[in-house]
């Protein structure tokens, strides 16, 4: 009959497009639905994704004017490395970054995971506080050599500290991106399936 609407088609106008099949099946109240939800998804994931993406190269900047690698491998050198961990992470993209320099522009040689993994590590892990140009001793607040550095309880770093907010901030809007991208997925398994069933039934 004219009428009929194939189950097959609205399935995958669906599975594309959110409320494509129903509109096709003649469901326009689930398909405005469905429609709404990808719509508002996606409106909060580009937003979400954009401020994370924001915010991280708000922290890289910070890292490459503030935090040395230079000071952080000499620091590694002494013999006070030792006494501040029992275990030292070894520097992504070491090979790129221990002749100093810019940074940003000597980093382009690293791999995409380790250049994360760099801008993770220097504000995660205590030992890398050698390598801010900022720290002091906790009880007198005067600057100190990288290599002065014997404890993590002695020394703080507060452009370390705000580093690792700015950090978490782009991670948290990074996650969110991350969870809703997974809902604008079911939407469209669950909108595909809907649609299948309202075309059968016409």
């Amino acid at each position: 009959r004219a009428d009929e609407k194939s189950p097959r088609r609205a399935f995958l106008l669906s599975a594309m497009l959110p409320g494509a099949g129903e509109f096709y099946a003649g469901a326009t109240k689930r398909a405005i639905g469905f429609a709404g939800v990808e719509a508002v998804a996606l409106g909060l994931y580009f937003s979400w994704k954009g401020k994370g993406d924001d915010i991280e190269q708000e922290f890289r900047a910070v890292a490459n004017a503030s935090w040395d690698p230079v000071a952080y491998l000499e620091w590694r050198r002494s013999t006070r490395a030792s006494r501040l961990s029992s275990i030292t992470h070894a520097m992504p993209c070491s090979s790129f970054v221990a002749d100093g320099g810019d940074i940003k522009a000597n980093l382009k040689d690293c791999s995409g995971r380790e250049t994360q993994q760099y801008y993770e590590l220097i504000g995660k892990y205590n030992q890398y506080i050698a390598g801010w140009d900022d720290v002091v001793r906790t009880d007198s607040n005067s600057p100190v050599q990288p290599t002065d550095i014997d404890s993590v309880e002695s020394f703080s770093s507060q452009k370390r500290f705000a580093y690792e907010v700015q950090r978490d901030d782009s991670n948290k809007y990074l996650k969110r991106a991350s969870n809703i991208l997974g809902l604008v997925l079911v939407n469209h398994a669950l909108s595909a399936i809907d649609a299948a069933r309202a075309a059968r039934i016409r």
